[in-house]
């Protein structure tokens, strides 16, 4: 199956396999469906916080900086050699407004806007989180295309 016809029917909550090996994942380090599941389960965690139902406490500054989680940390580190493609930017770019929006979620979560802070995180967050998997299919389509 085509790498941008699978995350089409993934973000649409289809339960599709990715008919690709470990190897073939491999962004140099990071794999691609590791960093989906990585992703996926801290909008969990954090919408667990938010709710009260999550010990963690998240610092909205820390949250909302792009290079401290997994993703980032690839992204200014092993995957930074790959800034030769747009799909990089792209990439790097819906990360870091992935974060912002975390952070902002957060931030008003502090100040008692439960309700926005939850309709933020399943509505902006989510729809950011479908655009990091998207640029990251993207760059993984690119890179082994070349």
């Amino acid at each position: 199956m085509d790498l941008k016809l699978w995350i089409e029917q993934y973000n649409a909550g289809k339960d599709v396999p990715l008919n690709l090996t470990t190897a073939q994942q491999d962004l140099h380090g990071l794999y691609l469906l590791e960093a989906i599941a990585a992703h996926e389960a801290w909008i969990e965690k954090l919408e667990s916080t938010l709710r009260g139902k999550n010990p963690e406490e998240y610092d909205p500054a820390v949250v909302g900086v792009d290079h401290l989680c997994k993703l980032g940390k690839w992204l200014y580190g092993d995957g930074l050699f790959l800034d030769k493609y747009p799909e990089y930017e792209v990439v790097k770019n819906a990360h870091a407004r992935f974060h912002q929006c975390a952070g902002d979620i957060l931030q008003n979560h502090r100040k008692g806007y439960l309700m926005e802070a939850i309709s933020a995180l399943r509505h902006e967050l989510i729809d950011l989180s479908k655009e990091v998997k998207v640029a990251l299919v993207s760059l993984l389509d690119k890179v082994q295309t070349n």
